[in-house]
């Protein structure tokens, strides 16, 4: 990495310098590792030093042994991902196994790590010119059209450009379709100055793009890929360590050695085969985990966990709080949540406790505005105080609630009729959009808040990315920094605000934020900004930060250095680094 200028110092000052004393107050110590409405049924704690509100320690045991090169990786899900275009997708899209991220973030403090970019520099001062440089020993999977032609310039300004939306009239692809946008913000133009050199000019300064390119959801394709098309996922190319060798309809997705990757990452990658199988249901992953059929399981409860440790004493869990949040999302296009009045009413009678203990029990971490993975953000602690989150108050807070929706002209919520979408493949959606229909239908007798499931991603997606709903439950993975992710989630040009909300303060705010160069300003702007969603927008409900709890089958080393608060995507962008050890 180059030294840079001083003022790209003080850019990445303001973007990560306290993180890592933050994760520490959150995680704590090192360690070895319900109901629909009110009082959440009570579950033993699973994990040591795990908390029900102020979250769950890092835990991230080391596999210790001879390395054994080779072998198959065996992951499952219930269902298998439709969408291929990875700078379009909600999650990762297929790019997340095939290819690469820009920039790396740190696992636990998320610092800025070299990877495709082996260099990132403010060029000018006044901000607006970037210049990276490109690893030059990455190649493209060897397929046609690129027959395994080197990874240049002009891919990554390509990726820079469409990533930003850039490239979405030429492509005829809607610009809100580009969830990931605010990632690459104020950019204007990407072009490769030489085969390893691109420079970006912005329209005005960007204190996160940097940040940005870590971001778990923006991997690199070769930029032929629009040409190709997105249609048929075995004509996907990219740069990663695996790429495509089978594709089976909700069956199975295979994945090959890329025999070039370890010119780019000695030795890497470990594994020679990689399959992703389809299992329909939890009790049949256990089941898959148990008989060693496959190497890694999601066990967000305690109760998935006991049985697991029973089953597969030498089995190892790996804990943490990521960068995963829940919420319930209000479009304010929808008449009645146009009013702060009630969708501040909606908040205060929402139980959130009850909502994260009954699908988690033990582990999640309150959370208002921003994840507290950020040194900006509110703590734990703090959030649990605050009127619509702290159990002991609720009483009280729902008293506040029917004053609120009675003022705003709907008493007991009668003249409101509404449904919240959400993903029927998704069981903790599921879960929260069903406890949070059920609490605020008994709180407000007279609303009608109906359910409607979609069946899948895919078709979630859609509604989701046009703002065509009333209500919706979903999963936010926050963004590698506090601005990006204030910005793409709530200001009126962000990419990710789904529910169109609109403020001018806000957004007049947040466009200071993101040039500026000085850490205590910008942190000082980020608080005036998470006191204003509470007491002025509250344009969705954050619900909790989620708890990460992952099995790991005893004889795979190599995770520990992956695990942590960023870990977001990991599953699919870090197998490389993964192996099996002779112990």
């Amino acid at each position: 990495m180059t030294s840079g200028l001083s003022r790209r110092a003080a850019i990445r000052g303001a973007s990560f310098g306290a993180l890592g004393l933050a994760s520490a107050a959150l995680l704590g110590c090192q360690s070895s590792g319900g109901t629909s409405g009110g009082s959440p049924k009570v579950q033993a704690t699973s994990v040591a030093g795990a908390t029900r509100g102020q979250g769950l320690p890092l835990v991230a045991p080391k596999v210790t042994g001879k390395i054994k090169p080779g072998g198959t990786w065996t992951t499952a899900g219930t269902t298998q991902g439709k969408q291929w275009d990875s700078h379009t997708a909600l999650g990762a899209g297929l790019h997340g196994h095939v290819g690469e991220k820009g920039l790396e973030p740190h696992p636990v403090t998320n610092q800025i790590l070299p990877h495709v970019l082996t260099s990132w520099e403010v060029a000018d001062p006044s901000g607006l010119t970037l210049v990276f440089k490109v690893h030059p020993k990455l190649f493209i999977h060897n397929m046609a059209p690129w027959n395994g032609r080197q990874f240049n310039a002009e891919d990554v300004a390509f990726n820079l450009m469409r990533i930003g939306g850039l490239t979405a009239a030429q492509e005829k692809i809607p610009l809100s379709s580009f969830q990931r946008a605010s990632m690459v913000a104020n950019i204007v133009k990407a072009e490769a100055v030489d085969p390893l050199t691109v420079k970006v000019t912005l329209s005005r300064p960007n204190n996160a793009f940097f940040n940005g390119l870590t971001e778990n959801r923006v991997p690199f394709m070769p930029k032929e890929m629009p040409e190709v098309g997105f249609k048929d996922p075995m004509k996907v190319g990219g740069i990663g360590a695996f790429q495509m060798a089978g594709w089976v309809n909700d069956q199975k997705a295979s994945f090959k050695k890329n025999p070039r990757y370890a010119e780019f990452r000695p030795n890497e990658p470990y594994f020679d085969m990689w399959d992703h199988l389809v299992i329909p249901d939890t009790a049949s992953l256990q089941a898959a985990f148990i008989s060693g059929q496959i190497q890694q399981l999601d066990t967000p409860d305690p109760e998935t966990i006991n049985t697991i440790k029973k089953a597969k004493p030498d089995a190892n869990l790996y804990t943490t709080v990521d960068q995963n949040w829940q919420h319930i999302r209000p479009s304010v296009e929808y008449g009645p949540f146009k009013d702060f009045r009630v969708r501040k009413a909606l908040h205060l009678a929402g139980d959130y406790k009850a909502m994260a203990e009954g699908f988690y029990g033990d582990g999640w971490a309150y959370q208002a505005a921003l994840n507290p993975m950020f040194p900006e953000a509110w703590g734990p602690d703090k959030v649990k105080g605050l009127a619509g989150y702290n159990p002991d108050t609720k009483a009280k807070d729902r008293t506040e609630a029917h004053k609120l929706l009675e003022a705003a002209g709907y008493p007991k919520g009668k003249g409101m009729d509404f449904e919240i979408i959400y993903q029927a493949t998704s069981p903790v959606n599921s879960a929260n959009a069903t406890r949070f229909q059920n609490q605020i239908s008994e709180v407000f007798p007279d609303i009608k808040f109906k359910l409607k499931p979609m069946p899948d991603s895919a078709t979630f997606s859609v509604p989701q990315a046009e703002g065509k709903f009333q209500i919706l439950a979903y999963t936010i993975t926050c963004v590698p920094d506090a601005v990006l992710e204030f910005t793409s989630q709530y200001h009126s040009k962000g990419s990710r605000n789904y529910g169109h909300f609109n403020d001018a303060g806000l957004d007049t705010l947040l466009d200071k934020a993101i040039v500026e160069l000085n850490g205590d300003a910008r942190k000082a702007m980020l608080e005036t900004a998470q006191q204003k969603f509470m007491d002025e927008w509250m344009p969705m409900y954050v619900l909790y930060a989620q708890p990460r709890k992952n099995m790991i089958q005893g004889n795979v080393g190599g995770f520990d250095t992956t695990w942590g608060i960023t870990y977001g995507y990991a599953t699919q962008t870090k197998v490389c680094r993964w192996y099996y050890v002779d112990k």
